[in-house]
């Protein structure tokens, strides 16, 4: 009869199992325990990158404990911004994509902030050098000028300081009910009513050539009719009706 060998203990290879047990559960402690080495936003053209880390504040937890799913609802929960991915990297960052709604102007009469969806969101400090609506809009015209904004470039609205409604009339007859008067950051002021709105998109390309001209000074561009007869007038020829007050000024 055969005895059995004793398998003996191989003490090497326990060790540098538990060597191996050892680096990889320290390793998952540091991982787990290692805060963010940065946050990467892009994206985002109101909210600055500082506001949103504040907003979030997760600058010191670490990256494993976040939950990409609760920053994304979080950031949702601002009325300026409409989508969200978020990506944890390899390298200890966090990576947010961000789409937000255009601020198209600042509503003077309410206090409030109009978006492209058409939302009204409270005023604050962080967003400035957008338009003002200085006066009263009727509901009906002042729907249609919020969506036909949405159809002129960020950047073109950029140029505008202040944008009124002004009725285009003729012996006190109403002749354009929905024109508005966009006040330039460069002096200029333009005409322009909710059916020709995009042809406020040309208005620097229309600058450019007009301000190249000989005898060029500064006045009022009326892109409010069909006319291809683009040119600078001086704006004290224009009448300029304010909504409800029933007097030519």
């Amino acid at each position: 009869m055969k005895s059995k060998k004793k398998r003996k203990l191989n003490l090497k290879r326990v060790g540098i199992l538990f060597l191996i047990l050892i680096i990889i559960g320290l390793g998952i402690y540091l991982a787990w325990s290692l805060p963010i080495r940065g946050i990467d936003i892009s994206g985002n053209n109101y909210l600055k990158d500082n506001y949103i880390i504040n907003y979030l504040d997760i600058s010191d937890k670490s990256l494993l404990k976040i939950s990409s799913k609760k920053v994304k609802q979080k950031l949702l929960d601002l009325d300026l911004i409409s989508s969200v991915k978020v990506r944890k990297s390899i390298f200890g960052k966090l990576k947010i994509t961000i789409v937000e709604d255009n601020v198209l102007f600042y509503n003077w009469n309410n206090k409030k902030l109009v978006l492209s969806s058409g939302k009204e969101v409270d005023y604050d400090d962080e967003f400035l050098g957008v338009p003002t609506l200085i006066n009263y809009v009727p509901d009906d015209i002042y729907k249609e000028l919020v969506e036909k904004l949405n159809k002129v470039d960020r950047e073109t609205l950029a140029l505008v300081s202040e944008i009124e409604y002004s009725r285009s009339m003729i012996n006190d007859k109403v002749i354009d009910d929905k024109r508005f008067l966009f006040r330039m950051n460069d002096g200029n002021q333009v005409y322009i009513n909710t059916i020709n709105i995009e042809k406020f998109n040309d208005y620097l390309e229309i600058y450019d050539v007009i301000a190249n001209k000989e005898g060029y000074q500064k006045g009022c561009l009326y892109l409010d009719s069909n006319s291809e007869n683009n040119h600078f007038n001086n704006c004290e020829e224009q009448k300029v009706v304010m909504p409800g007050d029933g007097s030519n000024e």
